[in-house]
């Protein structure tokens, strides 16, 4: 099998003209950018995956390529800096090798504290066109669903990865079987213990109607249902339009985009997941399109936009819009952090030409939060930047992960930011052992502390949707985002 690296299968194009934003260049704040660790054949080279905190506080990722048979890897990440290749993914060419390789696209952490991924393929008689797997902080890994060779409803090659709904089901897309023009794509469900249900067929027989649904890593909106980009009616190569979709598979067009060529909006792809602000407002990038004065790629070189919950659109950011290209292009998706900002990466541009850090605040003021070197090595990998609950950013190359300083305040987050009264609830954090109180947007809860890096609280009766309150005998930590509390 072939290795097929899709990075972004979210794409483009804009629409109505709202208005744009200026993006005003201000001086970055503080920071401290330290190359932190090293990625090698052994751990795994080429992590396609955003890195993602664990109940214990480390942080958990896959690397595409290497590692004891070739296909990959899950690692590990200490605070320390020290990465361990918890399993190693079978070679395509290594005989059976049922739990599939080259693993890419986001992880999800479960409420049971284990991580489900997926991989894109593996030994063509047995996982050749992908899987989905659980993985334990040990690294011990089960085969949850294998996508079928032949033209089968469940797809291939699911390079996505998955995203926990309320529910605690996965959601996750996989591409059209192989040789075949049976649909553009299938979103499919996929619980804890394997049960897999084929959600929506996106664009059956290659016709795109007006619901047409997403097609890209989705985000799980503040509201329960599933946001990203897909075709629009009558694509069938291109989407461009923003969907909200039920967790049944209903979908519903949020923003029709128009062409760039018209509109000059954004073209390419949209990089995903994108990110939703405390109000319900999207924010994203498109890898090409715009009108950066300093531009020379003839199809655009990005932008970053937002678009409001009743579908109003407003460009932030074209990209090589500074001398040189020195703000960057071809960004990689926004991330949402603890100070309300949002963070990306370009894979290309900047002042020494190997891609840029950048902050686009709600208001769409940009600024250059770090500019990649040759001492960096490697570009960045368009992947969402994470923060860790130290409220340290962290990022990828192919092979280093670095982080980055900026001075914000340690904070909590929940494992499923969602439940109804009564339910369980589990917090993370740092220096959480000899915790005194917990309290949602108020409401005392009662809670256990588990570990230094985790507790697990029970949603109180009468408790409202709102931020988290964690008080410690050294600090107090509030959660970087409203907890929505269910009827």
């Amino acid at each position: 099998m072939t290795k097929q690296i899709n990075l972004s299968r979210t794409p483009v194009v804009l629409a109505t003209f709202v208005g744009i934003l200026l993006a005003i260049t201000i001086p970055a704040r503080s920071q401290t950018f330290t190359t932190f660790a090293t990625l090698t054949s052994t751990t795994g080279e080429l992590p396609l995956t955003p890195l993602v905190q664990g109940l214990d506080g480390n942080l958990y990722g896959t690397a595409y390529d290497y590692g004891a048979y070739g296909g990959g890897t899950f690692f590990q990440l200490t605070p320390a800096g020290a990465v361990t290749a918890l399993y190693s993914f079978c070679y395509n060419d290594n005989g059976n090798c049922p739990d599939g390789a080259y693993p890419q696209g986001t992880i999800a952490l479960g409420t049971d504290g284990n991580f489900y991924g997926v991989t894109q393929g593996g030994f063509e008689a047995a996982a050749g066109q992908g899987t989905v797997y659980k993985i334990t902080p040990a690294g011990s890994m089960t085969v949850l669903h294998s996508f079928c060779m032949a033209t089968c409803t469940d797809g291939a090659y699911p390079t996505l990865g998955l995203t926990m709904s309320r529910s605690g089901d996965f959601y996750g897309l996989s591409n059209a079987p192989e040789d075949s023009e049976a649909f553009y794509g299938q979103v499919f469900k996929i619980s804890a213990s394997g049960v897999f249900h084929e959600v929506l067929t996106v664009c059956p027989g290659t016709l795109c109607p007006a619901d047409a649904g997403p097609i890209g890593a989705l985000l799980l909106s503040s509201g329960g249902a599933m946001v990203g980009p897909g075709p629009s009616a009558g694509y069938t190569d291109s989407p461009g339009a923003l969907y909200s979709m039920t967790p049944w598979g209903s979908p519903t067009v949020v923003y029709s985009f128009c062409d760039d060529s018209t509109c000059h909006d954004g073209g390419g792809y949209i990089r995903t997941p994108v990110a939703q602000s405390a109000s319900g407002q999207i924010y994203g990038t498109f890898t090409e399109g715009g009108i950066g004065a300093y531009c020379t790629q003839s199809g655009g070189c990005g932008t970053a936009f937002r678009v409001t919950p009743s579908g109003v659109f407003t460009k932030l950011h074209d990209f090589c819009s500074q001398a040189g290209c020195a703000d960057g292009f071809n960004p990689s998706p926004l991330f949402l952090a603890s100070d309300g900002n949002y963070y990306g990466t370009t894979g290309e541009g900047g002042v020494h030409g190997k891609g840029v850090l950048f902050r686009i605040t709600s208001s769409g003021r940009f600024s250059i939060v770090h500019s990649f070197t040759p001492a960096d090595v490697y570009p960045p990998i368009p992947v969402s930047l994470t923060q860790a609950t130290d409220g340290t950013l962290y990022g990828i190359t192919a092979q280093t992960i670095y982080r980055v300083s900026l001075g914000l305040t340690p904070f909590v987050k929940t494992v499923l930011n969602s439940g109804a009264p009564d339910s369980a609830v589990t917090i993370l954090g740092n220096n959480l052992t000899g915790a005194t109180a917990v309290a949602f947007n108020g409401t005392a809860a009662a809670f256990t502390v588990v570990s230094a890096t985790e507790i697990t609280a029970t949603v109180p009766s009468g408790a409202t949707t709102g931020s988290i309150r964690v008080v410690t005998p050294t600090s107090t930590l509030n959660s970087n985002i409203a907890f929505q509390v269910l009827p």
